[in-house]
């Protein structure tokens, strides 16, 4: 069996046909359910349910704002306190952990008889996506053959968008019946904390990391700061999409299915094209097809100026957007293992340091923006930071050279 390939198919005693999967397809696979439960559902969801939670609640936009800010900077916390797990214990322990947080917060959520509940909930699912998607850096590079590793990173990160899906076709399917979805959403984070018990290595693999505190040096050199003003610069662009888009097309005259449809469609396109995120760098190299996502995310952002009152544009915006967002994100963790090849979890909590950042930036912009000089603007304004840092090229030494199609 080829390790670098999906799976292999063979008939053992008795007839019975046996599936292997590669590691690839093992590791790569539980990280996206990880990712699923946690980053889709737990962390990208919540705008879905804002309307029920202020007609159930009486919540103001303002509480339900602090809310998804207590929630993120609990994703900061947990995405710090991961880095030493994953040091220490190896990755199972933080991303069965993250999985099973999501599963209590979504029961919590569930469940809530009042605000304060209700806010518990929110923040515990919303942080659990701190514990799941770092770790994978480490047990991609352990766990997994270097020639599957490109294919693993790019399942792992495939994750948000179908858990973006999952949310939204259930919400469209559960109507008035938010309180199942999140039930549902508890049943997915178990499963996820099951399988990556299953696949993950228990402890550490692989050749004993050095115990030696890095110096500022490794954690700011040139190649870094490249890979940190990059993934910034995304993720201000995408902060400010999640946040509005679909307020933005309702805005302008569209019906209110069309937030669930935007998502769906975003998380289908981008899955699509997102899990050949290995295969595209090793084909093409890294700095094309990087400039080229970025410029999908700024443009999809500007796409929203022409016409956001028509369907096929809002929707054709969220499907050029998923791919760019997805696929960008994608390249950008395979950056992270060469930067910081040494210490993937610890480098790539970094750069996550970095996106949460541009997370947090991006919607207070745009709010600000479309509150004082207007929408129009606003827009602008989000969609600049991704096309700007389309400039920025990975050093030489990651530009990863095109090889091994």
């Amino acid at each position: 069996m080829r390790h670098g390939g999906p799976l292999l198919l063979r008939v053992g005693y008795c007839g019975r046909l046996v599936v292997h999967f590669s590691q690839s397809s093992r590791v790569g696979g539980a990280g996206l359910l990880a990712l699923v439960a946690t980053y889709g559902i737990g962390r990208l969801a919540y705008g879905l349910f804002v309307p029920r939670f202020r007609e159930e609640f009486g919540l103001p936009l303002d509480v339900l704002g602090f809310f998804a800010s207590a929630a993120q900077a609990g994703y900061l916390v947990a995405t710090v306190v991961t880095g030493v797990l994953t040091a220490r214990f190896g990755p199972r322990v933080p991303v069965v952990a993250g999985c099973l947080l999501l599963a209590v917060g979504a029961a919590l959520t569930a469940s809530a008889p009042g605000p304060m509940l209700l806010a518990v909930g929110l923040v515990a699912a919303g942080t659990s996506a701190g514990g799941t998607w770092a770790p994978f850096s480490d047990a991609v590079a352990h766990q997994v053959p270097s020639s599957g590793s490109r294919r693993a990173l790019a399942l792992v990160n495939d994750g948000a968008p179908v858990g973006l899906v999952v949310a939204s076709v259930l919400v469209l399917v559960a109507g008035d019946r938010w309180r199942a979805v999140w039930w549902a959403f508890a049943l997915i984070g178990l499963v996820a904390a099951a399988v990556a018990y299953r696949v993950l290595a228990p402890g550490r693999v692989g050749p004993a990391p050095d115990r030696a505190r890095p110096g500022p040096g490794w954690f700011l050199p040139p190649r870094s700061l490249r890979l940190f003003v990059v993934a910034v610069g995304i993720s201000i662009t995408s902060g400010a999409y999640f946040a509005y888009a679909p307020d933005t097309a309702q805005g302008a005259g569209l019906a209110s299915w069309i937030g669930p449809a935007m998502w769906v469609t975003l998380g289908l396109a981008g899955a699509a094209v997102g899990a050949f995120g290995g295969g595209i760098a090793s084909r093409f190299g890294l700095r094309g097809p990087l400039v080229l996502m970025l410029v999908l995310v700024g443009g999809s952002t500007l796409v929203l100026l022409v016409a956001p009152g028509i369907v096929v544009v809002a929707l054709g915006s969220a499907a050029v957007f998923g791919v760019g967002f997805t696929t960008g994100f994608a390249l950008i963790v395979i950056w992270s293992q060469q930067v910081f090849h040494d210490r993937p979890t610890t480098g790539f909590t970094l750069a996550i340091v970095a996106i949460a950042a541009g997370f947090i930036v991006g919607p207070s912009l745009f709010g600000v923006l479309a509150t004082r000089v207007g929408g129009d603007v606003a827009l602008l304004a989000a969609a600049t930071p991704a096309l700007l840092v389309a400039l920025v090229p990975p050093s030489r030494d990651d530009r990863h050279d095109p090889h091994d199609p």
